[in-house]
Formats: C-alpha cells, structure tokens, sequence
C-alpha cells in the first residue's frame, strides 16, 4: 500500500500569523528521522495551554528584528543574534512546564518582579533570569499580565545586545591667547581655579560652565 506523504515546507514559518494551523500540524507526523529537533518534537503531546504559550512567545521573539536566529536543539529551543544567545525555551516532557531564560541581569528589571521571574545568575553562572510557567489555572488567570512582564524581560534581554550606547566624544575645549587660568591649593586639599576669559568669548565661557558647574 502506498503511503500518504506530507508536506512540511511551509508548516512552521518563524512568524506565523495563524497559531491555530500551526498547532493543528502538530503531531501529523510521527516517527522517522524528521523527527530529530524541530518545532514538532518539542510541542508533541503538550497541552493546548503550553503550545498557545510557546507560539505566543516565539512570535514576539522573532518579531523583536528579522535577522534574528532560532535553533531547535534536542532540549531546548535557541535565539540568537549576530551569533549572540539572548534567550531560550525549555519545554519539559514531563509535567506542564515551560521556561524561559533571557539574557538580563535581574538587578536591571524594574519594578517589583513577580515571583515566576527569578534570579538565575548563581545557577548558571552568567547573568540572566529564568521565567516558569507551571500553572495552567495562574496563567490563563494572569494571561495578559504575565505575558507583559515576559516581553518586557525579553527586549531588554535584546536590547542589551544591540542598544548599547555609543558615547559621543566631547569637543575640546579651545585654548586661546586672551585666557588666563590661575590655580592655587588650599591647606584643606583643594584646588581653587580662577580663569579670566574676555566677554567676546561667550561659547567658549559656554563650555566651560557647560563640562564643569552645570555637569
């Protein structure tokens, strides 16, 4: 008898727009080498609730920049940018866990952290926090309010890659002729200065004040 074969191609797109196909194709497949490590074998058999989560954050994930990679590997799902880990997805085979962990020291989360968010730094031995979801009741009850703080934890954990700042060098301030500068130490240890600047010199004046007083 002939087999029906399927076609996979298109079934897991990073971004998908439809969850309800997405999770439909799950499971069609079963056994043989198309098996080893992709979207199926990590979602076969879990319940409805951890797939909806899995898609919802995946989708937020890779919606974060469209150079972004993900790598389905044997025990948990990779996102990388530029070659740089910022976050990953466990999902347990057994029991209704999923976790992720996001590349962010947790110091730098605001606010009052809830307790599903937790430090992971001492564990891992690398700054970062690990997020757990293991309560169907608490997450579809707080749904709205736990994906939030998710989300908020992973772009930062992003932006921690690609949003370092740049600081912008500072003009030198200009030395002219008509400028002096007088400097005499005190007995208590500090220096005072005195400068005289002629009055047609009002940006260099400017910028002085500017780096110095009004710093």
């Amino acid at each position: 008898m002939k087999k029906e074969s399927f076609e996979f191609s298109n079934i897991f797109s990073p971004i998908a727009e439809d969850f309800e196909e997405r999770k439909n194709r799950i499971g069609e497949k079963k056994g043989g080498k198309d098996m080893a490590f992709n979207e199926e074998y990590h979602l076969e058999g879990r319940p409805e609730w951890i797939c909806d989560l899995y898609l919802e954050l995946d989708k937020y994930i890779m919606a974060l920049k469209p150079d972004i990679k993900k790598e389905h590997l044997q025990t948990y799902i990779k996102y990388s940018f530029s070659g740089l880990l910022f976050a990953y997805i466990i999902i347990r085979k057994r029991g209704e866990i999923l976790k992720i962990w996001a590349k962010v020291p947790y110091s730098n989360l605001k606010g009052p952290v809830p307790l599903f968010v937790r430090d992971y730094e001492d564990t891992s031995r690398r700054p970062g926090v690990m997020i757990t979801f293991d309560d169907q009741r608490d997450y579809l009850s707080g749904k709205s309010a736990m994906l939030s703080t998710t989300f908020e934890v992973l772009e930062s954990a992003f932006k921690s890659l690609t949003g370092k700042r740049v600081t912008k060098p500072k003009e030198p301030i200009a030395v002219f002729k008509t400028s002096s500068v007088t400097l005499s130490v005190d007995n208590d240890g500090y220096i005072e200065v005195n400068f005289k600047i002629h009055k047609s010199q009002k940006i260099l004046l400017e910028k002085i004040l500017q780096d110095t007083i009004y710093k």
